[in-house]
């Protein structure tokens, strides 16, 4: 099939050989920053939208998108109840089509107990897809855009008319710590108490830091936190008046032809200050019994979640403990895959392994009832998933971690982290690592935190 070929050169749309294709125009980008910014932020008219940003990450063979924006609900689908089958059936009426959307940490919660709400404090409910209006997927410097000639050019027009503003210098955000250095760390050694006496093995433990009455502008700071992070499964959320700004270096599933692929991260140590302490960290989190024993009993969990829907036999750990680095910490990663039997349901599938592992613990259903009696909130889209189904019937979703927060109308700022707590946690580390993920956040707001 012919595609539209053009040449956006930053003022104007040069025509080059246009030829109609079937609802896709290519075209070719000399200043692709500019589309990028100019492109999220025409956007903000509309009440839906998700950005997914690879930011470039090669070490993710797995990876299908580079930067892809969807944008306005044609379609959606936000069930009260039975949440999974209403997403099947959405799926279903929308074979052969891109859709994308998230679900919340507590969704499984939600369609169990009515007591659950809908929607959670920040107002993104349990579970929301939609299929786009507007789909611009960017590799390289090639654009396309799921419209046809003239329609393409006349939108690429209205996003180029689109101002950027300049930066100006914002007073400091202060945000409040819900639980206290002191607090975290006696909830820590409760923790391990409920480990020694065989409760669980592992459970994931997480805090907040709140902005009240904060104004800020969400594109703004996700432009920020990605320069400060690079994550591989960064993304920008708009629903109506609360956004989600997230450098997730975390998938949590994807699916390519008949492979599922989890990829838990367990382990993290900072960034060096020279090449030779940067090796030497590298070595310390990949020797570490600890981050060791961390990782790979979140491998075994994945592996069982992954049982009921994959061919018998099929399940694989393809890397046990490799160590990735991104631009402010070093990860451990395991990568695990199975393939999909042939009667499998794929929604049912990933409903059976959220939520993710990594940001619970094991065993799974026995610790998620000690996270909600030890932490002080109620986790929403945090330790949920953003992502997408695509036209081939694969999909791909991120963990949904080292994330700003914002509700626009309430004037509300929450960052939320966490980590794995074990037998061997020393509680003043496990807050310094807290603290290390936190930086990145709180750099991009301009935040700090009163202790």
């Amino acid at each position: 099939m012919p595609q539209s070929q053009t040449i956006f050169s930053g003022s104007k749309v040069h025509q080059n050989n246009v030829v109609n294709t079937a609802q896709k125009t290519t075209i070719t980008l000399a200043n692709v920053n500019e589309f990028k910014q100019k492109a999220l932020r025409w956007s903000s008219q509309f009440n839906h939208v998700i950005l997914f940003d690879s930011n470039h990450y090669s070490l993710d063979q797995y990876s299908k998108m580079e930067w892809t924006l969807a944008v306005d609900a044609m379609d959606f689908v936000q069930p009260t109840s039975n949440y999974f089958s209403a997403l099947e059936d959405f799926k279903q009426q929308h074979t052969n089509e891109f859709i994308c959307g998230f679900w919340r940490y507590d969704v499984l919660d939600a369609a169990i107990q009515h007591e659950v709400e809908a929607i959670d404090e920040l107002g993104f409910p349990a579970l929301y897809y939609f299929q786009p209006r507007y789909v611009f997927e960017l590799k390289g410097n090639t654009l396309t855009v799921n419209r046809n000639y003239p329609e393409t050019f006349e939108i690429i027009e209205r996003i180029q008319s689109v101002t950027i503003e300049l930066k100006t210098e914002k007073g400091e955000i202060v945000f409040t710590e819900r639980t206290s250095k002191h607090d975290y760390i006696q909830q820590v050694n409760q923790i391990k108490q409920h480990i020694e006496e065989g409760d669980f093995y592992e459970l994931n433990y997480c805090t907040e830091v709140v902005a009240e009455q904060s104004t800020i502008s969400p594109i703004a700071v996700f432009e920020q936190l990605n320069v400060n992070a690079e994550a591989p499964f960064s993304c920008f959320v708009k629903f109506h008046e609360s956004y989600l700004l997230c450098a997730s270096p975390e998938r949590f599933l994807c699916k390519r032809g008949h492979k599922m692929i989890s990829q838990p991260i367990k382990g993290t140590i900072r960034r060096g200050r020279n090449v030779e302490e940067d090796e030497n960290l590298k070595s310390e989190l990949l020797h570490s019994e600890k981050e060791r024993a961390e990782n790979v009993m979140i491998v075994d969990l994945v592996r069982n979640d992954l049982t009921f829907y994959a061919e018998t036999g099929s399940i694989c750990v393809d890397e046990l403990f490799g160590v990735y680095t991104f631009k402010t910490v070093h990860q451990m990663i395991s990568t695990i895959s199975a393939s999909l039997s042939d009667d499998a349901n794929v929604v049912k599938a990933i409903q059976n392994a959220f939520p993710m592992g990594s940001m619970t613990g094991a065993p799974k259903l026995e610790v998620r009832k000690y996270i909600a009696h030890h932490e002080c909130f109620n986790r929403g889209l945090f330790s949920g998933t953003v992502g997408y189904f695509d036209a081939d019937g694969d999909f791909d979703s991120n963990v949904v971690i080292r994330s700003v927060l914002y509700d626009s109308a309430k004037r509300k700022i929450v960052v939320r982290t966490g980590g794995a707590i074990t037998y061997d946690s020393v509680p003043e580390q496990e807050y310094d690592e807290i603290i290390l993920k936190r930086a990145a956040l709180l750099h991009s707001l301009n935040g700090k935190v009163l202790h």
